[in-house]
């Protein structure tokens, strides 16, 4: 990367942090000068910019720096009147858009008139998602979406991503609207959730508006909508978005649900809307393994300046567990005692918060966490494979014998239990079962291992042998 690349990156990170007036002011004719055994040379275009951006943004810009380059240890300003007649650095940054006017006292924009949209915050794209096997699939996903021409047939509609509390659905949804808006700039782009789309349509049926209430949502290019598995029970909402998907799927708009759930699992969801959920590209979002947690933590660290050392990293990869906002609500803590203790955290001290947030919760190394290998179906019917002395090819295929049975529906289990995999994943891995028959593998091993104390072993064993608690 040369410093003109790495210069837009930082301006890039930059426009997400600082008001849009402030960015335009003081960073539209800066530039690095110079990279040289780990400094930065930042040239300014007059004495008054090279003073403010010394005083007020050092901290900031150098964090910002080092998430691009991380051997970066010390930044240096100087004054360069040449650049005072240049071109704007990175232009695309500084494009004049005409942002969407924020609704007062309501998390929403006015996007259009009469069409108003969820508030997308810039700081979600799709670059900065950090990818792991975890979610690989789901953001190729959300990046071949964010691709599609305006007016042409989708590759993938819709796209139905699914997946635990906070596990990166929105992170996914707001940077594939971000980056839909980056390629089409006068894409009409409406985020919302199901609850905010059931009241509207609660409020057009009372006020008698369903017309204008239809024809507005007609008028995107892309609708994505959130957890959608709050329209179960709504009868007159289905019937609503229904009818809307099929005219936005007729003229060839895009359309992006996410749900805990697959379609298929959402129960009080009528079989014709489920169907049209399931059209498309179904793709799942899990809890990301222990390296992917690392390189997280590394670049939420980064993005907020927090400065750690790699034993505290290796410690809060191996102990946040739930989700990833866990982690973010941790690292903030960790944060906020380094400004008001003014001490460097270590993995004593933030063990203690960790406590305070979880104190239920059994802290472990860093070295058992890589040591839990369990982080793939591969790996689960590897274990189960040799623990039973049954071939791998028996466990995907479809004998009904139960020596090859019990094996397999043990390791249905273990892919739920341990991986958080959704049975419909689980079929998918398995040959491409039926997700009842998961279901039903399933409640069979765990009725066995209520009564029988043989099952309770097998599967506390295998735990064990796949570094799980």
């Amino acid at each position: 990367m040369d410093k003109t690349q790495a210069w837009d990156a930082v301006l890039v990170r930059l426009s997400e942090k600082i008001s849009r007036m402030e960015f335009h002011t003081w960073f539209k004719k800066v530039r690095i000068a110079e990279i040289s055994g780990g400094a930065v040379l930042v040239s300014c275009p007059t004495e008054m910019n090279k003073n403010w951006l010394e005083s007020k943004y050092h901290g900031v810009i150098l964090s910002n720096l080092r998430g691009v380059l991380p051997e970066i240890e010390k930044l240096y300003f100087n004054v360069d009147l040449t650049l005072a007649d240049g071109p704007p650095s990175n232009p695309s940054v500084f494009e004049d858009r005409k942002a969407p006017r924020k609704l007062p006292n309501r998390p929403d924009v006015k996007i259009a008139e009469g069409l108003e949209s969820r508030i997308v915050h810039a700081k979600f794209t799709l670059r900065n998602f950090v990818v792991g096997d975890e979610n690989r699939l789901a953001h190729s996903a959300c990046a071949a979406v964010a691709e599609g021409k305006k007016g042409e047939p989708k590759k993938y509609n819709p796209l139905f991503i699914y997946g635990g509390v906070g596990l990166g659905k929105t992170h996914l949804l707001q940077g594939t609207a971000n980056e839909i808006m980056r390629r089409n700039a006068d894409a009409t782009v409406v985020y919302t959730t199901a609850e905010r789309l059931t009241n509207e349509i609660v409020k057009a049926i009372r006020e008698r508006q369903m017309e204008g209430l239809r024809k507005k949502y007609r008028r995107v290019d892309a609708l994505i909508i959130d957890d959608v598995q709050f329209f179960e029970g709504k009868e007159k909402t289905q019937e609503e978005l229904f009818n809307t998907f099929n005219d936005l799927f007729e003229f060839h708009k895009q359309i992006i649900f996410s749900a805990d759930r697959p379609p298929v699992e959402l129960e009080g969801i009528s079989d014709r809307l489920q169907s049209r959920m399931g059209w498309g590209l179904t793709v799942d979002v899990q809890m990301p393994g222990y390296e992917t947690r690392l390189a997280i933590i590394q670049e939420k660290s980064k993005d907020i300046g927090l400065m750690l050392g790699s034993d505290v990293q290796e410690f809060v990869a191996a102990n946040v567990r739930r989700s990833l906002r866990e982690m973010e609500n941790l690292l903030n803590q960790i944060q906020a005692e380094v400004e008001l203790r003014q001490l460097s955290p270590t993995v004593q001290s933030v063990s203690k918060i960790f406590r305070k947030l979880n104190p239920s919760d059994n802290l472990e190394t860093a070295d058992g966490a890589r040591k839990g290998y369990a982080k793939s179906p591969d790996d689960i019917i590897t274990a189960v494979s040799e623990y039973f002395q049954v071939p791998a090819t028996e466990l995907l295929g479809e004998s009904r014998k139960q020596g090859i049975v019990f094996p397999r529906q043990i390791a249905w289990t273990l892919c739920r239990d341990v991986l958080r995999m959704s049975h419909e994943s689980i079929g998918r891995d398995f040959g491409g079962k039926n997700h009842t028959t998961i279901m039903h593998g399933i409640r069979k091993i765990s009725d066995l291992k209520r009564k029988d104390s043989a099952t309770a072993r097998h599967i506390h064993a295998l735990r064990k042998d796949l570094g799980v608690k």
